[in-house]
């Protein structure tokens, strides 16, 4: 088990945003997070709890910002990476959170379609 700090997970995530050096463990995060919420609202939970379980870890990044030294602002205190943390679940997790549940929708009428076709051939064959 590794132990990354925020400066790390930050240069991942910028070098992915940039293009500049794009990391697969940043692309393996973001689609994990999505499958999560996906399963949460296939197997019928809703939005919030779909939203909720994507913003929950990357409030954690955002969060592990406490304690830092930074240039300008020195120690980044409790409010600080808390706001952090919160602007980047907004930012990052809810749309994460949004896109899962919404293939999860997509999903799940799907499952319930079949279902629906499989549970009244099992009707007609009885009748």
């Amino acid at each position: 088990m590794t132990n990354s700090s925020y400066r790390h997970i930050e240069s991942m995530a910028v070098g992915t945003w940039t293009g500049a050096n794009p990391e697969p463990l940043v692309f393996v995060g973001v689609a994990t997070i999505v499958a999560v919420a996906t399963l949460f609202t296939v197997f019928n939970s809703g939005l919030i709890p779909a939203t909720l379980l994507a913003m929950a870890p990357t409030f954690g990044i955002g969060f592990a910002r406490y304690g830092l030294s930074t240039e300008y602002y020195g120690t980044v205190g409790i409010p600080d990476a808390t706001a952090i943390g919160l602007m980047t679940a907004v930012v990052v997790g809810l749309p994460l959170g949004v896109t899962g549940f919404l293939i999860g929708t997509v999903l799940r009428r799907i499952r319930g379609h079949f279902e629906d076709q499989s549970g009244a051939g099992e009707a007609s064959m009885q009748a």
